[in-house]
């Protein structure tokens, strides 16, 4: 019978008929302003931010080594200034802090912080026998690889850097530390894929994402080219000069700095000079997720991480007001090593 036909004559007898409905996958959404509450204010030098299961938010800022924000809204600064940058957590809920150290006059290291202690040690303060200076990002592979990247060697304030001094080097779990991609105009944040197949770092200067494919001994291959270039970039543009930008000229800018991946393998990227969140999707097609022109919530964002319930609780970092702000997401962050998946 045809399953038109048997679908009215099963109306007609008055019988209920379930049919099975189209999935469909949740999909990410733009936000705006008002969707963001403020939860922490005050963050001098706010930048980098990781968070635990447990909802503790882990600050950089220029106060502490690390500021942490209990679930209670209880703020407690953990150690001695550092430079800290960008932070990341392990497995076991340590406190990794990339020290850019050119900005503060500190040593450019990578060390690990034990929150429940205090116990700070250093990682990793030389690569192939030259001092760091502009330690930026960290992240944690599964097998406990940290892979972080290096800006620079000098003129931090030149965004627009048309020289490829960045690089990204690794930490295995053995404790060495070696160059593992070099070549990049400003390298800053960065993150894995869910997979682990690819290292993905923002190249400020350049305006644009690469991936690096990361091979079975934690090695990269060569970077390629991720999406589109995210917005006007200019060469050898100075950082003082990039505010001197009239509002119409900064929306256009292209800047990117910190990523992060949600469950459906969209990148997400703050892009601090536009006031912007965009995001890449997994074919590499440019959507913005958020503007906010006047800067009144979303001011200069430099990192983002999801946490809370379901991990669906996106939180930014607003370095221009010292403000950490959060809202709700249609689709969850991906998890990192620290998170249950």
């Amino acid at each position: 019978m045809h399953r038109r036909t048997l679908i009215r004559s099963l109306g007609a007898t008055g019988l209920a008929l379930s049919l099975p409905a189209c999935a469909t996958k949740p999909q990410a959404k733009p936000l705006t302003p008002a969707d963001f509450q403020t939860v922490v204010t005050g963050v001098d030098k706010a930048e980098g931010i990781a968070i635990a299961d447990d909802e503790r938010l882990f600050l950089s800022n220029g106060k502490s080594a690390i500021l942490v924000r209990e679930p209670d809204g209880t703020l407690r600064p953990i150690g001695a200034p550092s430079g800290a940058n960008g932070v990341a957590l392990d497995r076991q809920g340590r406190v990794i802090l990339a020290n850019f150290g050119l900005l503060s006059n500190m040593p450019g290291s990578l060390q690990r912080l034990d929150p429940t202690t205090g116990t700070l040690e250093t990682l990793a303060d030389a690569v192939e026998g030259r001092q760091l200076v502009a330690s930026n990002f960290p992240t944690v592979a599964r097998d406990g690889t940290i892979y972080c990247t290096h800006s620079t060697w000098s003129e931090p304030a030149r965004i627009g850097t048309t020289i490829p001094a960045g690089f990204v080097y690794r930490v295995t779990p053995d404790g060495k530390a070696g160059t593992v991609a070099s070549g990049l105009r400003g390298a800053n944040g960065c993150c894995l894929d869910r997979d682990e197949k690819y290292l993905y770092v923002a190249l400020t200067a350049a305006g644009r994402i690469v991936r690096l494919p990361r091979r079975q001994d934690g090695s990269l291959g060569p970077a390629e080219n991720f999406g589109p270039v995210l917005g006007d970039v200019t060469p050898d543009a100075m950082f003082q000069d990039i505010l001197k930008l009239d509002a119409a000229a900064q929306a256009k800018l292209g800047y990117p700095d910190g990523l992060a991946f949600d469950m459906a393998g969209n990148l997400w990227i703050t892009l601090p000079f536009a006031n912007k969140l965009v995001m890449l999707t997994p074919t590499g097609t440019l959507v913005e997720m958020l503007h906010d022109p006047a800067g009144t919530v979303l001011n200069r964002p430099t990192n983002l991480a999801w946490g809370g319930p379901g991990r669906r609780d996106l939180h930014v970092v607003s370095r221009g007001t010292g403000c950490i702000i959060r809202a709700r997401t249609a689709l969850a962050g991906s998890a990192l090593v620290h998170q249950a998946s």
